[in-house]
């Protein structure tokens, strides 16, 4: 098809950079900060696991993640086709985009732009649905582990009545918090929302996954080792930040902190890979100097293989 002839002679095709250099955004970095956002999305994210308690047994989870995992290449293939036949579309109608638009600015101005009206209204509530619900089961799992995990453990005797009102004022304070955040991002005017996402999560996010990882399949693991590893993870996110992340206008740009040739250098995402190996290392390493306790095998992937042998799963 003409569409792909243009968009290879532009190299619009492909995922690169390939080169192995993480202080770039380039194809491995971003493989590898895939990689463990998916650990941290599928096996700790709270509204993935809602999701999975709907379903009839373990192995009706299973079918479910695989399928979500599978469907998300064809998924992410469509996205980036979409992407692709725009770069298309405004190589032949030069003039029409504004210079300064984002790429992330190509699709609504399009849908803006081009649509006929019904099909406009169809795609901008189709839009809105998919956001509101996405927002939804957010603050929903954000509220639920707010209340279930912390709350009342300072307020254990107070009736449900009074947990549905702090539920109802946490999903106000967070929905303003997210309001906030957007805000802040609009005024930024020159990121991408998709770098900025990962990024975000990068930061608040790191070592969740290895957390899991730590727990799931190091039997040797305790508490006081990951409370060490929680401490280290906290402070090389700090000093990754301070010493990467720049300040002022554009003519007068100074880092935070700057240490000089001990700055951080590489690129934010590898943040989501570097926290989540800090966890396992240091908190498998740490757990070694503290007394060994015994954990439930059916919280450990050992316990989880014999169950599977048993056929319980």
């Amino acid at each position: 098809p003409k569409i792909w002839k243009v968009a290879v002679e532009n190299g619009k095709t492909g995922f690169g950079p390939y080169d192995i250099d993480f202080t770039r955004l380039t194809f491995i970095v971003i493989a590898l900060n895939g990689v463990f956002y998916a650990i941290q999305k599928y096996a700790t994210d709270q509204t993935m696991v809602q999701r999975y308690l709907t379903a009839k047994s373990d192995k009706s989870a299973i079918r479910a993640t695989l399928m979500g995992a599978i469907l998300t290449v064809p998924v992410w293939m469509l996205f980036m086709f979409i992407g692709t036949a725009l770069f298309v579309f405004y190589h032949f109608r030069t003039g029409i985009l504004p210079a300064d638009t984002r790429p992330d600015g190509v699709f609504p101005f399009f849908i803006m732009n081009e649509l006929p009206a019904g099909v406009l209204g169809l795609v901008i509530s189709a839009l809105l649905a998919a956001a509101i619900s996405t927002v939804v089961s957010g603050l929903n799992s954000l509220v639920a582990v707010s209340v279930t995990d912390f709350y009342k453990r300072w307020k254990s005797d107070k009736s449900d009545k009074h947990y549905l009102r702090v539920s109802k004022g946490l999903v106000v304070v967070a929905g303003l918090l997210a309001v906030l955040t957007s805000s802040l991002y609009l005024l930024s005017g020159n990121q991408e929302v998709l770098k900025v996402m990962f990024v975000l999560y990068s930061i608040f996010s790191g070592g969740i996954a290895g957390i899991f990882l730590l727990g799931f399949f190091f039997p040797r693991a305790n508490t006081e080792g990951l409370t060490v590893a929680i401490i280290f993870c906290i402070l090389f996110t700090a000093y990754a930040i301070l010493t990467s992340t720049t300040i002022g206008d554009d003519t007068n740009q100074r880092l935070i902190l700057d240490l000089g040739s001990l700055n951080f250098s590489q690129n934010k995402l590898m943040l989501g890979v570097y926290t989540h190996l800090i966890i396992l290392g240091v908190g498998w390493g740490s757990s070694c100097f503290f007394s060994r306790k015994e954990v439930s095998k059916s919280l450990l992937y050992t316990g989880w293989l014999e169950a599977k042998k048993e056929g319980k799963v």
